[in-house]
């Protein structure tokens, strides 16, 4: 294997799974610890390949934000925090209510609290969200058709903001790769932004739920505007003068 397509793999490696050791990455592609040392020299050189070197190994760098982990990858980050965003959103749903699910690990983890409500009907534009709720017997769950992302599991294109325009419900929680004071809410991705300007169309209250790692972020295509937004969850650790600044447009920001 030439090394220009052992760099592309170890980068293809590091979206899916998020960290690779010299060791595993050695074994992966048959050659010395010492040459994937090199190669892994090489990637950190080329700045716009978001990884850092770590003891044994690397790991994609989510702070640069140039490429988007997998949602296995992303499952593993910010693991806490996105448990207690999700304890939290949990709060702003009532028995009965009609809630509508954005695609994203951060909405994975509300989803798997929802079984502590009573007679929810909930609608989700993501494959695993929906696989989670299908356990569950006290949920009506509505999964949005159209166009799957590989690797991702959301469901985005032109069938499915048709769909998600047909509903309208009291809680809509929306996902973010990237929230700034002057871009708004943004996404790295075109694939799912009809979708999301559709999710936050549909939500009565409109609740923003992402980790403190997005915020000062801008992504590459917007989604909406921070004044869309009733509320955003987010962990603690932000520079407090993005919070205040976001503060300005949105009602009411929950740190947890």
């Amino acid at each position: 294997m030439k090394k220009v397509e052992r760099l592309s793999r170890i980068i293809d490696l590091l979206r899916q799974e998020g960290s690779a050791s010299v060791k595993y990455l050695a074994q992966a592609f048959d050659v010395s610890e010492s040459t994937i040392r090199r190669d892994i020299q090489e990637l950190l050189e080329m700045t716009k390949f978001p990884v850092k070197r770590v003891h044994g190994g690397l790991i994609l760098d989510v702070d640069k934000g140039s490429i988007e982990p997998m949602f296995e990858a992303k499952l593993s980050l910010m693991i806490e925090e996105k448990r207690r965003i999700a304890s939290a959103a949990l709060e702003f749903i009532d028995d009965g209510d009609s809630v509508l699910l954005d695609s994203g690990t951060t909405s994975f983890y509300l989803a798997r609290l929802l079984h502590n409500k009573q007679g929810l009907k909930v609608v989700t534009t993501d494959v695993k969200i929906a696989e989670m709720l299908a356990n569950f017997p006290g949920v009506e769950t509505y999964i949005i058709a159209g166009r799957i992302r590989p690797g991702y599991y959301s469901i985005g294109g032109n069938l499915a903001e048709e769909m998600i325009s047909m509903f309208k419900v009291e809680k809509a929680f929306l996902t973010a790769d990237a929230i700034d004071p002057e871009m708004g809410v943004t996404n790295f991705s075109m694939f799912e932004v009809g979708a999301k300007k559709r999710i936050v169309e549909a939500g009565k209250m409109v609740i923003l739920i992402a980790d403190h790692s997005k915020i000062g972020k801008k992504g590459f295509v917007k989604v909406c505007d921070l004044s869309d937004i009733d509320v955003f969850i987010t962990s603690k650790g932000a520079d407090r003068k993005f919070i205040e600044d976001l503060s300005v447009f949105i009602p009411r920001i929950l740190e947890v």
